[in-house]
């Protein structure tokens, strides 16, 4: 297992924020291409503080990660094409848009796409390498307003959700039902926010004592995009799901909770906070191996059900 933290900066906050969410989707999107998934293959998260310091941390959990990521450093987002429209922009602007509370001002579009370009040639920096960053104050003012927050509310969707259920199981079934549902919901999650440019909110799970559901929630940003399309989203929701859980998938999935040690790799191992709060029971390494199994895998599928809601809208998938 491998850390990394790579560090860039760009004086408009905003575009830096962009920039942020377009290369985590890029780096995301390839990772999924070649079948591996946060959770359980590694993890990412970015960052953009308020000077315009966009920071980007992760960990490799396996070779195959370790390989598909050595050259992170050196990755470039993908900002699409002029013929498309710069489409990729549009859809992290759009997220953006789907977090904040204010709407956002664009000035000068194509000034926005110089300097995404510009950022996108920048090789990270190892955080391990920086002495300090920003080094200078001295920046273009036209540049630190390209992209800014208004004083105007953003006109909000109704959120998108994503269900995830299971009824009337024993314990230890709910507690592994817990971490594959959350894994699913992640990944589903992922290409949600990369299709439809939506922001990933929260996720929660509800326990009624017979009924546990697990919930994605979405943030949708009307100002910057049309409805979505329930059915849309419905079939990339079957699609990845699908593609999640064959059995080899599965088959890493129960081997990943099986080698779950505390003591040695304590992040590679299911949250303990997240069994706690939702069910009230700690579950230890020896506990993951025992429910960990592909009889009880099979169980949580047989008795899972599925289903997205958006405004007065809802899917069974």
């Amino acid at each position: 297992m491998k850390y990394f933290t790579i560090v860039k900066y760009h004086p408009c906050i905003q575009l830096a924020h962009a920039y942020e969410y377009l290369f985590v989707s890029t780096v995301t999107e390839y990772l999924y291409q070649h079948n591996r998934y946060k959770l359980l293959d590694y993890s990412l998260n970015g960052e953009t503080y308020e000077s315009g310091i966009i920071v980007i941390n992760g960990e490799r959990y396996n070779n195959e990660s370790e390989k598909l990521l050595n050259n992170i450093a050196t990755m470039k987002a993908d900002l699409g094409s002029e013929k498309s429209g710069y489409l990729p922009v549009a859809q992290a602007i759009s997220q953006i848009g789907a977090e904040e509370p204010n709407m956002l001002y664009i000035g000068n579009p194509e000034r926005v796409i110089k300097e995404l370009k510009k950022l996108n040639t920048k090789s990270w920096k190892n955080i391990d390498s920086v002495s300090l960053l920003p080094d200078t104050k001295a920046v273009n003012e036209g540049i630190v307003d390209l992209i800014y927050p208004t004083n105007q509310l953003s006109n909000i969707n109704s959120p998108l959700e994503l269900n995830i259920e299971i009824k009337d199981q024993p314990l230890q079934i709910c507690a592994l039902w817990c971490e594959l549902a959350r894994f699913i919901g992640l990944s589903v999650g992922q290409r949600i926010c990369h299709n439809f440019s939506t922001y990933f909110s929260s996720e929660r799970i509800n326990n009624d004592d017979t009924t546990m559901t697990y919930t994605a929630t979405f943030s949708v940003n009307r100002h910057s995009q049309s409805e979505i399309n329930l059915e849309e989203v419905a079939l990339l929701s079957r699609k990845t799901i699908n593609e999640i859980i064959t059995p080899d998938v599965l088959m890493r999935f129960s081997a990943y909770l099986s080698s779950a040690s505390y003591s040695h790799n304590p992040h590679f191992a299911p949250d303990i906070s997240y069994t706690a709060q939702n069910l009230g029971v700690l579950i230890g390494s020896q506990g993951w191996k025992n429910i960990a199994t592909s009889d009880n895998m099979k169980k949580i599928l047989q008795a899972g059900s599925y289903s997205l809601h958006y405004g007065n809208s809802s899917i069974d998938l």
